[in-house]
C-alpha cells in the first residue's frame, strides 16, 4: 500500500510501505529534510513495538536513496519522546526469534548511523531505553530545557540490557565508567545532566527544537569558536575512547564501576553480571554478544519476575487514572507542620504545581516545614532537575500560619497531627466550621480507624483516610482508606478526588480497608520489630541491616525504624496489638530508647548517627549496645536473621490477604515493593510466597513458635494453602 509522504514544498517523495501513521508520521521540511514524527496513537506516550522497529527499518532503505539534505526525529507527543520498548508482544517468542528481533533492532540503529546525510534527534519529555538508544544513533541530539525531559537506559530494572546497540553507543559517547553507571543502574538524568556528560549537544526551550534541528542540519549552529570547541570536544572524545580500550586502564574502571554498583545489587540482578562481562570481552564481538546476552537474559526467572511486576504497575496505574474526580483539585490545606506535614505540603506545591496552605499552632514549626520544603527544592535545582525560577514559582505555592484567616477554600483539607482521636475528630468539627460543605477531610493517621475519626462529623462522607509514608517525598505508595460507617460511608466522589490529589502528587494511590495498621506498616512493622529482637539476642546492627540488604532489601530494618521513628513506631503498637495480639507486643527494653531520646533521623539519633545538618547517615551509633545493656555476640548467620525477619512479614501478609485489607494480591505485590522496599527482583511479597510454597513457609514458622514464641504462630490462610500444596504433590 502506498503511503504519500506529507510535504511542505513542491517536491513529493513516496514511501513504498505498509500503513503505519497509527506509529509514526512520514513528512518534509522546506523540501529536502525529512521528518518522522513517533506519534503512537493507541497510547498517551510513545510505547514503541516490533512494528514500529519494522517499518522504520523499511522507511529508512528508501530515505538513503532520496535526495536529503537530513532527517529530523520528534514526537507528536507533549511529554514523551519514547517511553520505552512494550515488551508484552516478545513474550511468546522462541530463543532463535528473539535473536533475530535483537539483530532486526541492531540493523535499525546501525543504518541510521550509515545515513549519508546528517541526522538530529529533538527530544522532548521521556527518552528511555529504545527511544535513548535511537536518539544515540543520531548525528545530533536536542533537548528541551525542562523537568519532564530526562533520559534513561532502565532495561536492566526489567531484568534485560539494551538490546539495540545502547550498551557501546552510549559507553562511546559519555566514557565507559559514565556509561556503565548508567547501564547498571537505569537512573533517569535530567535535561542539564545529559548536557554536562555531553550526551546532549545542547538543551533549549521546546518552542525552538524544531528550528534548530534545521539549523543542524544545514550546518549553520553556532560561532566559529564554538564549532571550534565542539571540534576540540569530539577530539578529546575520541582520545578517550580510545585510551578506555587500553586492557589496563579497561580493567581499571570496569572494576571500580563493579565496586561501586554491588554495594547496592550484590548478586540478585543477573543484567547486571552480564553487562559486566559483556565489557570485560573484545568489543569487536560486542553486537552478537548481546544478542545472545539478551536471548538468555529473557528467558531467565527474575526477568520474568520483573517484567510481571512492571506489567502490574502499568495495570495499577491505568485502574486508578480511571478512577480520579472529573473536578479539578484547585487548593490544598495541611494540618500540622511536623515532617509529615511538611512532606505533604512540598509534594502537592512542587509535584502538582497546587497552592497548599499549612496551619499550626506553632509558628516555629509552619516556619521549619517552609524551610524544608526550600531546602528540598533547593536539592532539585541542585540536582539539575529544576530551574531555579521554577524554584521560586513553587515556593510561593506554600504559605503557613497558626490560625484560619479569612474566609479561605480548600478542595482537600489533610491532617498530619498527633495520633490522637480526640484531636482528630476537633480538627474535623473546626474545618467543617470552616470551610464549605464540598471539602474533603483527610486524615493522615497510622493506627486510628477512619470510621471512628469520622464518627463525629457532620458530613462523614467526606471524610477518608489518606496515608501517606515518612520521608514523603521518596516513598511513592499511598493508601487510600475510605470508610463504611453506619451512619453514611465514605463517598465515591470524595475516594476519586483523593485518589486525584495523590496521582497528581507524583504518587501511586492504594485502596485498602479501614483496619488498624491497614496494609502496609501492618505488614512491615512485625519485620522491623523481630530485627529489633535480633539486636536484643546479640546480632549488631550493621549486622542485621548489612543480612537484610543481602537479601535485596534497598536500607535494612533499623535504618528503616529510623527513617519513620522509634517513637512513632512505639506509639502504634498498644492499638496494633488489642487488635492483633503478641505479634504487635512492645518488645523488651524499647523504653530505654525512648528515654535515651533514639527518635532517629529526625533528631540525628537513632541506631545510627547522623550528620548534624545534611541529616545523612553516616555510621552506626556504637553506644546503642550499651543503652540496651547487650553483648555483641553475632551468633547467628545472616540467612537466620533474614529467615526470622521475612517469615514474619510473610506471615503478616498471608493476614492481610485473609482478611481482605486488599483484595488484589498483584497489587499487594507493587505495594511491598513501593512501599515496603521489599525487594522487586522477587517479584514481590505475595509472588514471594507462591514461590517459596506456602508448605514450606509453614514449616519453617513452626520451628520458629517452639524456638521464639507465639508471635510466629502461622496463619489459617497460610495452613490452607500449605494442605492444599500438599494435597496436590500426593496426587501427583
Amino acid at each position: 500500500m502506498n503511503m504519500q509522504a506529507e510535504n511542505q514544498g513542491n517536491q513529493t517523495f513516496d514511501y513504498q510501505g505498509e500503513q503505519h501513521s497509527e506509529l509514526f508520521k512520514l513528512s518534509f521540511y522546506q523540501r529536502d529534510i525529512a521528518v518522522i514524527t513517533l506519534n503512537v496513537t493507541a497510547k498517551k506516550q510513545n510505547w514503541l513495538n516490533q512494528d514500529a522497529i519494522y517499518y522504520l527499518d523499511a522507511l529508512l532503505t528508501q530515505l538513503a536513496g532520496w535526495p536529503l539534505q537530513g532527517l529530523i526525529f520528534i514526537s507528536g507527543k507533549e511529554n514523551s519522546f519514547v517511553q520505552g520498548f512494550s515488551l508484552s508482544g516478545l513474550e511468546q517468542k522462541s530463543p532463535d526469534e528473539l535473536y533475530d528481533f535483537a539483530q532486526q533492532s541492531q540493523n535499525l540503529l546501525a543504518k541510521i548511523r550509515q545515513l549519508k546525510f546528517p541526522t538530529v534527534c529533538a527530544v522532548q519529555g521521556s527518552c528511555f531505553g529504545l527511544g535513548l538508544e535511537l536518539a544515540l544513533a543520531c548525528d545530533y541530539r536536542l533537548a528541551a530545557n525542562d523537568a519532564a525531559t530526562r533520559f534513561s537506559m532502565p532495561q536492566v530494572k526489567s531484568g534485560l540490557l539494551p538490546f539495540a546497540g545502547g550498551c557501546h553507543l552510549l559507553t562511546q559517547k559519555i566514557g565507559l565508567k559514565q556509561g556503565l553507571l548508567m547501564l547498571l543502574s537505569g537512573d533517569k538524568i535530567s535535561a542539564g545532566s545529559a548536557l554536562a556528560k555531553e550526551l546532549v549537544d545542547e538543551t533549549l526551550p521546546r518552542a525552538l527544537l524544531f528550528q534548530v534541528a534545521c539549523r543542524y542540519i544545514r550546518g549553520e549552529t553556532g560561532s566559529i569558536a564554538q564549532k571550534v570547541k565542539k571540534g576540540y570536544q569530539n577530539m578529546l572524545a575520541n582520545l578517550l575512547v580510545r585510551g578506555e580500550n587500553i586492557g589496563w586502564l579497561r580493567r581499571y574502571l570496569i572494576e571500580q564501576v563493579e565496586q561501586q554498583i554491588w554495594l547496592k545489587a550484590f548478586d540478585n540482578y543477573p543484567a547486571i553480571k552480564a553487562i559486566l562481562n559483556l565489557f570485560k570481552q573484545q568489543q569487536e564481538s560486542l553486537p552478537s554478544a548481546v544478542r545472545e546476552c539478551f536471548v538468555t537474559l529473557f528467558g531467565d526467572q527474575t526477568s520474568v519476575v520483573l517484567r510481571q511486576m512492571e506489567h502490574t504497575n502499568r495495570e495499577m496505574r491505568h485502574q486508578y487514572y480511571d478512577l480520579q474526580s472529573s473536578d479539578k483539585i484547585k487548593k490544598v490545606a495541611v494540618l500540622g507542620s511536623g515532617f509529615m506535614g511538611a512532606g505533604i505540603a512540598y509534594i502537592t506545591a512542587a509535584r502538582a504545581g497546587l497552592p497548599v496552605r499549612i496551619k499550626d499552632i506553632n509558628p516555629d514549626g509552619v516556619q521549619k516545614a517552609l524551610r524544608l520544603s526550600y531546602l528540598l527544592l533547593q536539592k532539585a535545582v541542585d540536582q539539575g532537575h529544576l530551574p531555579y525560577g521554577k524554584l521560586l514559582q513553587k515556593i510561593y505555592l506554600i504559605s503557613g500560619g497558626e490560625r484560619f484567616i479569612g474566609k479561605q477554600t480548600a478542595d482537600i483539607v489533610i491532617e498530619a497531627v498527633y495520633e490522637d482521636l480526640q484531636l482528630k475528630q476537633n480538627l474535623i468539627e473546626e474545618s467543617e466550621n470552616y470551610y464549605d460543605e464540598n471539602t474533603i477531610f483527610a486524615s493522615n493517621t497510622l493506627t486510628l480507624s477512619i470510621a471512628e475519626i469520622a464518627s463525629k462529623a457532620q458530613r462523614p462522607q467526606n471524610v477518608i483516610g489518606v496515608h501517606y509514608f515518612t520521608p514523603v517525598s521518596q516513598r511513592r505508595m499511598v493508601e487510600i482508606v475510605p470508610h463504611f460507617s453506619p451512619n453514611q460511608a465514605t463517598s465515591q466522589q470524595t475516594i476519586a478526588k483523593a485518589i486525584s490529589l495523590v496521582i497528581e502528587q507524583g504518587q501511586v494511590p492504594l485502596l485498602v480497608k479501614d483496619s488498624p495498621g491497614f496494609f502496609i506498616n501492618r505488614v512491615l512493622i512485625p519485620y522491623l520489630l523481630e530485627a529489633y529482637y535480633c539486636l536484643l539476642d546479640g546480632e549488631a546492627v550493621g549486622t542485621i541491616d548489612r543480612a537484610l540488604q543481602e537479601f535485596g532489601f534497598k536500607n535494612g530494618p533499623l535504618a528503616m525504624i529510623d527513617e519513620m521513628g522509634l517513637d512513632i513506631l512505639v506509639k502504634a503498637l498498644p492499638k496494633l496489638e488489642r487488635a492483633f495480639g503478641t505479634r504487635f507486643a512492645p518488645p523488651p527494653k524499647v523504653d530505654y530508647l525512648l528515654r535515651n531520646e533514639r527518635k532517629g533521623r529526625k533528631n540525628r539519633r537513632g541506631f545510627y548517627l547522623y550528620h548534624s545538618r545534611s541529616g545523612d547517615r553516616t555510621q552506626v551509633d556504637k553506644s546503642i549496645y550499651q543503652v540496651l545493656e547487650t553483648v555483641v555476640e553475632n551468633n547467628l548467620e545472616p540467612e537466620q536473621i533474614v529467615r526470622r525477619c521475612i517469615l514474619m512479614m510473610l506471615n503478616e501478609a498471608a493476614y492481610c490477604a485473609q482478611e481482605q485489607v486488599i483484595t488484589n494480591l498483584n497489587e499487594g505485590n507493587v505495594a511491598s515493593v513501593l512501599g515496603m522496599f521489599f525487594p522487586e527482583f522477587r517479584g514481590g511479597i505475595y509472588a514471594y510466597i507462591e514461590q517459596t510454597g506456602a508448605a514450606t513457609i509453614v514449616a519453617e514458622l513452626e520451628r520458629m513458635v517452639e524456638q521464639y514464641g507465639e508471635r510466629f504462630r502461622p496463619c489459617e490462610w497460610l495452613l490452607q494453602k500449605a494442605r492444599t500444596e500438599i494435597s496436590k504433590d500426593t496426587a501427583l
